[in-house]
């Protein structure tokens, strides 16, 4: 097996001028800390099965993914560690952000950074358009000129600054918001621009629900209402799972808790949904609710009770629930 290239980030390859350092970790795998994908280590079974060679077992998308979702959580102090089974499950569900949710991740960043800082954010495409999740530099700048055209980001100074990067390489503006995107930047952190799914919050490993979920809940609210119905599962990335799961909490235009365990987890989800004012819908297996009920801060709250091979009756009290917290109810017309 030969050790990766000195220097040479084996994700983005190191395209557009980014650097990258590598070294050997104490355990069995090397390190990495690329100024684009950000620090990260591949154990040495995962670099032989995907990274060897140039990352040729990668398509470029595929690539661009894995950059975006190290990228992401690039500030945090966890050491993300791509192992073999982990990036299949990656690869799997391998996708870059919509060129909505890409907006909304510039504004915020932008936003993050004034708030932070005082001054105004050096645009950097190259390192930004990985955070954002284009698929590449022109793509983030056609975004950014759309963005400026809308009236949500500004540059701040007229004279060009020299790149913190590459001083020698490029000069370009620091960006702002305008008071526009300042309030669309609120918004979004107060969870008030919602995407077109719904979260769930359950108990991982029981067979009985997770069948539940899977073949009957998600199906029939996409069928019923037209939104994809999510869990942590279906999102597995590298970074912080709690910021993960805020994150699609937040964006989420409403929130299904399934309390038949007293998931703890599931509890403290829908808590932070309500916090932010997300509608919240409450699961429970029936016998179990009709012995123990739920705690008693939930007991009151609309709940959709179900029971393992009798599933149409809590179909159509779930989707009912659903499309009145929406307001998706066609609106009446005067005769």
């Amino acid at each position: 097996m030969s050790s990766p290239q000195p220097n040479f980030c084996p994700i983005c390859l190191c395209a557009n001028n980014v650097t990258c350092k590598n070294f050997r970790t104490q355990r069995d795998s090397y390190g990495f800390y690329c100024q684009a994908c950000g620090s990260f280590e591949i154990t040495e079974s995962a670099y032989v099965s995907f990274f060897e060679n140039g990352t040729s077992k990668l398509t470029p998308v595929q690539r661009r993914c894995l950059s975006h979702s190290l990228c992401t959580y690039r500030d945090t102090y966890e050491a993300i560690i791509i192992t073999t089974s982990w990036i299949e499950k990656f690869l799997i569900n391998c996708y870059l952000p919509t060129a909505s949710i890409q907006a909304s991740n510039l504004i915020r960043l932008l936003g993050d950074k004034v708030r932070e800082t005082g001054v105004g954010h050096f645009i950097d495409d190259v390192i930004d358009s990985v955070r954002i999740g284009a698929f590449n530099v022109p793509m983030f700048n056609n975004l950014r000129l759309e963005l400026e055209k809308y009236g949500l980001i500004q540059p701040l100074e007229c004279d060009t600054i020299p790149n913190p990067r590459s001083p020698g390489f490029i000069k370009g503006d620091r960006y702002g918001l305008t008071l526009k995107g300042w309030e669309r930047y609120e918004a979004e952190r107060q969870g008030l621009v919602a995407g077109k799914y719904g979260f769930i919050a359950m108990k991982f490993g029981d067979a009985t629900l997770d069948k539940f979920i899977s073949d009957i809940i998600k199906p029939v609210v996409k069928e019923s209402i037209n939104y994809d119905l999510i869990d942590l599962r279906d999102v597995a990335r590298a970074g912080i799972i709690d910021n993960i799961m805020r994150e699609k909490i937040r964006d989420s235009a409403f929130v299904i808790a399934d309390l038949t365990h007293d998931n703890y987890g599931a509890y403290w989800e829908a808590g932070y949904a309500e916090g932010l004012g997300k509608p919240v819908i409450y699961l429970c297996e029936k016998t179990k609710f009709d012995n123990a009920k739920t705690h008693f801060d939930t007991n009151h709250c609309t709940t959709v009770l179900w029971s393992e091979g009798d599933h149409e009756l809590s179909s159509a009290e779930l989707v009912a629930t659903l499309r009145r917290s929406l307001n998706l109810f066609p609106s009446s017309k005067s005769i």
